[in-house]
C-alpha cells in the first residue's frame, strides 16, 4: 500500500545516510529492523495435526486471501513477538533493574526484569507476556512467557496459544551502529521442537523521535488498509 512503501523509502534513506550512534554505543536508543527483514516470512516446525489444519485454512482462504488478519482488523494490540519485528522503530531504555522497550506500533510497553530469579506467580497472561532478563557479557537475555491465547504468537497458521515460551537475545555490534536479535520459539503443543528466528537492526539517530501511532477501527482512512481484500466491506467514517 501506499503508505508502507513511502515508509519503507524514508527508512531505507535514514539509514543508507548513516545513523550516529549513542554516547556510549549500549543498548539504550532507538532501533529499526534491516529493511531486507521487512515481512520476511518463514515456517516454523508445526507439528502434524496443526500443519494440517493450518494447510486446511488456507486453501479455504484462497490463494489471494485477507489482506490483513481479523486481529489488524480489530485493531488488537500487536505484542509480542510482532512489536519486535515490523517496519517501526523500537526505542530499548536501560535503568536499573530494568529494560524498557517501547514500540511505536504498540500501546503496550515492555518491561524486562532484570534483577529476578523466576517469574512472578500467578502473573496474568498478556499480549506482550511477563519478560524476566539477564546479561551474559554483552547479550541481553531475555525469557517471555504468559502469553495470552487472544492471537498467535508463532504465526503462520499456528493456532493460539498460552503456552508459547521466546527466549530472546541481543548483542550490540562492536562499533555500536547494529543489533543482532535472536528469538527462539518453544510451545511443544504447537512446534515440533524449539524455532529460532534471527533479526538485525539499525540504530538511529541520536535525536530521533519516536512516532505517534494509533490504530483506529473506523476512522478516515482505515478502510483503505485493506483495498483488494475480499472479506472487506468497510467504509471509513464520514
Amino acid at each position: 500500500m501506499a503508505f508502507r512503501q513511502a515508509l519503507l523509502a524514508a527508512v531505507a534513506a535514514a539509514i543508507c545516510a548513516g545513523p550516529a550512534l549513542a554516547q556510549d554505543a549500549g543498548l539504550t536508543g532507538m532501533w529499526l529492523l534491516e529493511p531486507s527483514d521487512f515481512g520476511r516470512r518463514e515456517s516454523p516446525p508445526l507439528t502434524p495435526e496443526i500443519a494440517a489444519a493450518a494447510a486446511a485454512a488456507q486453501k479455504a482462504a484462497g490463494p489471494d486471501g485477507p489482506v490483513l488478519s481479523d486481529d489488524n482488523k480489530r485493531c488488537l494490540p500487536t505484542g509480542m513477538p510482532g512489536m519486535m519485528a515490523n517496519e517501526f522503530a523500537l526505542e530499548f531504555l536501560e535503568t536499573p533493574g530494568r529494560v524498557t522497550i517501547i514500540s511505536e506500533n504498540s500501546p503496550l510497553v515492555r518491561s524486562v526484569y532484570l534483577n529476578r530469579k523466576g517469574h512472578t506467580d500467578g502473573v496474568t497472561p498478556g499480549w506482550n507476556g511477563h519478560s524476566i532478563g539477564h546479561w551474559e557479557g554483552k547479550t541481553l537475555v531475555i525469557d517471555t512467557i504468559a502469553l495470552n491465547d487472544r492471537k498467535t504468537h508463532i504465526g503462520r497458521g499456528a493456532p493460539p496459544s498460552a503456552n508459547t515460551r521466546i527466549v530472546e537475545r541481543y548483542t550490540v555490534s562492536a562499533d555500536g551502529k547494529t543489533l543482532a536479535g535472536e528469538m527462539t520459539f518453544i510451545d511443544d503443543t504447537v512446534l515440533t521442537g524449539p524455532w529460532t528466528v534471527k533479526h538485525g537492526y539499525n540504530r538511529l539517530e541520536a535525536d530521533a523521535e519516536l512516532w505517534e501511532y494509533a490504530c483506529e477501527v473506523g476512522a478516515a482512512g482505515w478502510s483503505e488498509r485493506f483495498e483488494g481484500d475480499p472479506e472487506a466491506k468497510l467504509t471509513p467514517k464520514s
